[in-house]
């Protein structure tokens, strides 16, 4: 083998990987620009209420799911503790359970992870507050009652949940939330009713 085809074949090779680098490194780009990290969570939920009644409280269960989304990077100056909110909306429901009446509960949920980070790389506990409308539907005629109470009639009234809560990473993207919430409602009197909810969160 000459001088001159010794040095040529090293070239030729040199510049036929450089050729192959960026079509292969553009084939990257796009595998990694079309799987972005999740910023959308769907979450279904079952929940226990302990109804705030006059003289007791009054338990219930119910079903819910709520659908929460993280604004994207770009949309903040510092996306790192921007990127910790989700917002979102929910809808719960606890249907007549030999009570004498049942419940719903419609509104906009925002969520704040309280680490920059998961704990071990799965636990993220969650701060939360909720608005909305929580209604009461009496089942029967309603019953005259000098104090207000949900049970005794229909009611309409505008709600605040705050919550703590906290998602475990179990498998993937799948996740298990549970949350400890205070249903406030306002109608005749502030009444604070206690909610345990947990169930499935997916990432997606």
């Amino acid at each position: 083998m000459t001088l001159r085809t010794r040095v040529m074949l090293p070239s030729f090779v040199l510049a036929f990987a450089g050729l192959l680098a960026g079509p292969v490194q553009a084939q990257t780009t796009s595998v990694s620009a079309a799987q972005p990290e999740p910023n959308r969570v769907v979450e279904g939920y079952y929940s226990h209420y302990r109804f705030d009644v006059p003289g007791d409280r009054l338990g219930m269960n119910g079903l819910g799911a709520r659908f929460m989304w993280r604004p994207t990077v770009e949309h903040f100056e510092e996306p790192g503790f921007a990127s910790r909110f989700t917002f979102g909306v929910f809808g719960e429901w606890a249907p007549d359970q030999d009570k004498g009446f049942r419940a719903g509960h419609v509104g906009v949920q925002s969520d704040m992870s309280l680490l920059a980070a998961p704990l071990y790389g799965r636990l993220s506990p969650v701060l939360s507050l909720g608005a909305g409308a929580f209604w009461t539907d009496r089942v029967g005629p309603a019953i005259d009652s000098h104090e207000f109470s949900i049970q005794d009639k229909s009611t309409r009234s505008f709600a605040l949940t705050p919550a703590l809560g906290a998602r475990v990473g179990l498998w993937r993207q799948l996740g298990l939330r549970a949350d400890v919430r205070d249903l406030i409602t306002f109608e005749e009197e502030t009444l604070h009713h206690v909610q345990l909810s947990a169930g499935l969160s997916f990432p997606f």
